[in-house]
């Protein structure tokens, strides 16, 4: 069962060479080549994955990431990067925590869940929210040994991300009551002043805003405390059993890896998970056709396994189970997975509670 970092022991530091789970780095090459600047040259300077930008997440050394947004700096030319790829980030990019996010009934709510779950995105973070009464609220994360954090463009990345994110949820202009970064101040303060409506402070060894009390008690616009319940049991759930499936392909494994990513969106469309691995819905046939398989047996793949853990775990109701696969019925969920296994998806959780197997 994975732990919420508040009750997890305190991390070591990250190391010189320890690698970080950056979901920055895919969303940073789409934003260059979407303004004219083609980030072939520092895919293949920072030894990155040729899909890069297509990956939800992509492992490297923290010094290595630092420098490859230093490197990006200087390809485009913007001194402040990490603001402008925050404002324009596409919903979905950090999946099951920026959902959990999204159905809290508070902004306060909000950064609570961030606050508890944002170590699952990466263990070397810690966070914390810390409630100061009738003063508000303090949100702060960092990575402890590294007072820069994941350095100057993550980290502006970052905050200018939670206000951004956070008005759209609440449907409110506000600005925190205070902001503060791990780097030091860089020599032009007036693009972030006018994205928080402060000036933020500098060198804090981490990362941290202030929201006064009538901010964080702002509604989110499309809170659901039921789907709230279901998506914080899913990020808790224990993981899926060791694979015993033939190894797929590359290919397949990416296309499977984004078929899990949509499915909090429903049925997992063809067009869609091409769109997100940049190539045609023709050539994903192909490529797929190639390694003897169909997009539709990867959906039905991913599907059966993420099934199976889910109704391992009690706590989950089996309608709950079928939102969380992207069906749009329950009858639908029971048709495929009587197809899978045999059994109703009930029939099944019986059976594996009293030793009958799947």
């Amino acid at each position: 069962m994975v732990t919420p970092p508040s009750s997890q022991p305190p991390r070591q530091s990250t190391g010189p060479t320890a690698e970080v789970r950056s979901q920055l780095v895919g969303p940073l090459l789409a934003h260059l080549r979407a303004t004219g600047h083609e980030p072939g040259a520092l895919v293949r300077e920072f030894g990155l994955p040729l899909d890069a930008q297509a990956l939800p997440e992509v492992r490297l050394p923290l010094p290595t990431l630092r420098a490859l947004l230093d490197a990006a700096e200087r390809l485009s030319g913007d001194a402040f990067l990490g603001l402008h790829v925050a404002q324009g980030l596409p919903r979905g990019t950090y999946g099951l925590v920026e959902y959990i996010a999204r159905a809290c009934s508070t902004l306060r709510d909000t950064f609570r869940a961030l606050a508890r779950y944002m170590a699952l995105l990466d263990p070397a973070w810690t966070s914390a929210y810390r409630d100061l009464g009738p003063q508000g609220g303090t949100f702060t994360y960092g990575i402890p040994g590294e007072p820069l954090v994941y350095g100057r463009h993550a980290s502006e990345f970052g905050l200018a991300l939670f206000v951004h994110a956070g008005r759209q949820l609440t449907e409110q202009p506000w600005r925190p009551r205070a902001v503060a970064f791990a780097h030091p101040a860089p020599a032009d303060l007036t693009p972030l002043v006018e994205h928080f409506g402060v000036t933020p402070s500098f060198g804090a060894g981490h990362n941290a805003l202030t929201l006064d009390a009538a901010t964080l008690d702002l509604r989110v616009t499309g809170g659901d405390p039921a789907l709230l319940s279901v998506l914080e049991r899913a990020a808790t759930a224990p993981p899926p059993p060791p694979a015993t499936e033939p190894a797929r392909g590359d290919f397949a494994v990416r296309v499977r890896e984004a078929i899990r990513a949509t499915l909090q969106d429903g049925a997992p469309q063809m067009a869609e998970v091409a769109r997100g691995l940049h190539v045609s819905a023709r050539t994903l046939q192909r490529r797929l056709a190639e390694q003897d398989t169909t997009f539709q047996d990867e959906v039905d793949a991913v599907r059966n396994t993420l099934a199976r853990q889910y109704l391992a775990d009690p706590h989950l109701g089996v309608s709950e189970v079928a939102f969380l696969l992207g069906f749009a019925e329950l009858s639908t969920f029971d048709r495929a997975f009587k197809r899978w296994t045999g059994k109703t998806p009930r029939a099944w959780r019986d059976g594996v509670g009293s030793d009958a197997g799947p």
